[in-house]
């Protein structure tokens, strides 16, 4: 029974990065969004909340890849940077659909879920790295279109107190 308990939390380890990994993507995609609302400069500003609200609720609905192909087209990104944001929707696509099933032989034993634990860890740091990349590229194209970096915090303030609000239910 203990052998089992362990392998069990094992199990839950495993699940426990890639459910990281793929907020870590989530997070990519979602910073792709919100750069993308900025796009029409400072007349974003003079944008109603209900305006605001539909632009991003937009722009959520879109994929990884239609966020990127906006991106390419609207704002302009370096060739490198562009590079390591195509890797990235591969790298998400690849977890979200086939991650698991090429894995499936590595799942079954302890030392094949060690190494999907630590592909996993790679995984979702060089995610992170490039979210936080993002955020940073984000700031300065805002600086650059004249939107105050307040507008961010603001959204961040909106968003937690909504979540506080309405008890973290999603609608």
């Amino acid at each position: 029974m203990v052998c089992m308990d362990m392998e069990s939390e094992h199990i839950k380890e495993v699940y426990a990065h890639y459910g990281l990994a793929m907020y870590e993507a989530q997070c990519v995609e979602r910073q792709l969004a919100i750069l993308l609302a900025t796009e029409y400069g400072p007349a974003f500003q003079s944008m109603t909340r209900d305006c605001y609200d539909e632009l991003l609720k937009s722009l959520f609905k879109k994929t990884f890849g239609g966020l990127l192909h906006k991106l390419e087209k609207s704002i302009g990104i370096p060739d490198g940077f562009e590079q390591r944001l195509r890797n990235a929707l591969k790298k998400r696509n690849w977890l979200a659909h086939h991650y698991f099933w090429e894995r499936a032989g590595h799942f079954m034993t302890e030392r094949g879920r060690n190494s999907m634990i630590e592909e996993l860890r790679t995984v979702t740091e060089k995610l992170h790295e490039l979210d936080q990349e993002l955020i940073e590229v984000s700031k300065r194209w805002m600086e650059k279109v004249g939107l105050p970096e307040e507008i961010v915090e603001l959204e961040k303030e909106r968003l937690i107190h909504e979540a506080t609000d309405n008890g973290g239910e999603s609608t």
